[in-house]
């Protein structure tokens, strides 16, 4: 029988692995579902965009039919972001256990669901939006949520604060996923959290260019979307690799 000397290790060590389990399964599970949120919600919808400005395929920008479509990818995008974010975050709470350093971005991740709510209501009423709003999202990206505030403040002021709550939540979604992958030891998922810090001061940039003159804001504004989803595929890249929870 072993004594209390050799049972007092098994006994700290298995909670820690039993949170590690949780945490593992977790941020396999919300990697998938951000992949799939963000490709619709924002990279699909940006790529329509980007063929009605150079009427493609018979796109129009600013069209109603455009405008309804790109609203049902955001709610439907919108629906699994939210998942995808809770989930998150239960696998920050757990790793917390054994991590301190994540509670912060375990509630960041939470005020980033609520933020992503916010847009998949704002999303469902641009769906059914007038001409007004349309002429909005087809003009400059920097000066969009403003114009949409005029056009439909419901919509426009949920656009906003919708925005600015996601962008707390994906700076709380880098933290954490940086510090994930440090404590399991993949390097991926390391990458991927560095890709949506980049994404969350990508983010910055239509707000930046409405105050100065920035050059390449276009640019940034286009590759976002983009960032979104290839930063989510890293994560999951990184959880379904082998790895083990740092010593």
């Amino acid at each position: 029988m072993p004594g209390p000397a050799e049972r007092g290790p098994a006994s700290v060590t298995a909670p820690a692995s039993t949170e590690e389990g949780k945490a593992d399964r977790l941020l396999r599970l919300a990697s998938a579902l951000a992949v799939g949120g963000s490709a619709l919600s924002l990279a699909v919808p940006a790529a329509l965009l980007l063929l009605a400005d150079r009427h493609l395929y018979g796109l129009s920008a600013g069209s109603a039919d455009l405008l309804h479509g790109e609203g049902l990818l955001v709610v439907v995008g919108g629906v699994l972001v939210v998942l995808a974010l809770f989930l998150y975050r239960r696998a920050f709470a757990h790793l917390k256990h054994v991590d301190a350093r994540l509670r912060p971005a375990a509630w960041l991740c939470l005020v980033g669901s609520v933020g992503a709510l916010a847009l998949v209501v704002a999303g469902a009423l641009l769906a059914g939006g007038s001409s007004a709003v349309s002429g909005c999202l087809a003009g400059p990206s920097s000066h969009a949520l403003s114009c949409l505030r005029s056009a439909d403040p419901t919509a426009g002021y949920l656009a906003i604060a919708g925005f600015w709550l996601v962008w707390l939540g994906v700076v709380g979604l880098a933290l954490g996923l940086v510090l994930s992958g440090r404590h399991f030891r993949a390097g991926v998922t390391v990458a991927g959290g560095a890709l949506f810090a980049l994404l969350a001061a990508d983010l910055l940039f239509p707000f930046a260019g409405s105050l100065v003159r920035l050059p390449g804001i276009g640019v940034a504004v286009a590759i976002a979307p983009f960032a979104a989803v290839a930063g989510a595929a890293l994560v999951l890249v990184g959880t379904l690799s082998g790895r083990s929870p740092r010593d």
